[in-house]
């Protein structure tokens, strides 16, 4: 009996303190941090842009920046695009085929996307890449990616999740995903 009354009391103790803490509790949870936006330059408020996500081969122009100053130039985009092609061509014969070209999409976050399209690499779809093919299918991502001096930037290598704004213009006229036109005729000119 003696140890029940032990633990008993011990019970008593942890539940005290935990009643005692409650309080406490409560408190961090009005503490935690909540995605509000930010102030930008000159006091004017930005709101949230949400979650960001990394663009179809990313992950492989970020291995490019061989001075990690967050930026890939263009000599670093060719040294780099060397590089992957000897990563992508697993035995080593000179060429990469659509089996070595998924596996190494794979491997660099993009299995069904831009880097496994054999049409990204293979423009002559003989079924074999050669490193020249390979550096200029990675030179048509880049420029996509690239500022007007051929500058692959690290934060040009994120975009956010979900833009509503470029969802209603892909959307185009008419009915959409929230949008909402018009019925009617368009407005005429007044020819008076």
């Amino acid at each position: 009996m003696r140890g029940t009354g032990l633990a008993a009391g011990f019970a008593g103790i942890v539940l005290l303190a935990a009643v005692g803490a409650a309080p406490a509790l409560a408190q961090d949870v009005d503490k935690i941090d909540r995605i509000t936006g930010t102030v930008g330059p000159g006091g004017s408020f930005r709101p949230p842009e949400g979650v960001k996500v990394v663009t179809p081969g990313a992950l492989v122009f970020a291995s490019f920046d061989s001075n990690f100053d967050g930026q890939v130039m263009p000599d670093e985009l060719i040294a780099g695009a060397q590089h992957a092609f000897r990563a992508a061509d697993s035995n080593g014969d000179g060429s990469v085929t659509g089996f070595e070209q998924s596996d190494w999409a794979a491997r660099m976050g993009d299995p069904t996307g831009l880097l496994a399209n054999a049409m990204t690499f293979d423009i002559d779809l003989d079924r074999s890449v050669k490193l020249e093919e390979f550096t200029t299918g990675l030179r048509r991502i880049a420029d996509q990616l690239a500022d007007e001096s051929g500058i692959v930037k690290f934060t040009d290598l994120i975009q956010p999740l979900n833009r509503q704004q470029d969802q209603n213009q892909a959307a185009g006229p008419g009915f959409g995903w929230g949008t909402l036109t018009g019925r009617g005729s368009p407005p005429r000119e007044n020819r008076n």
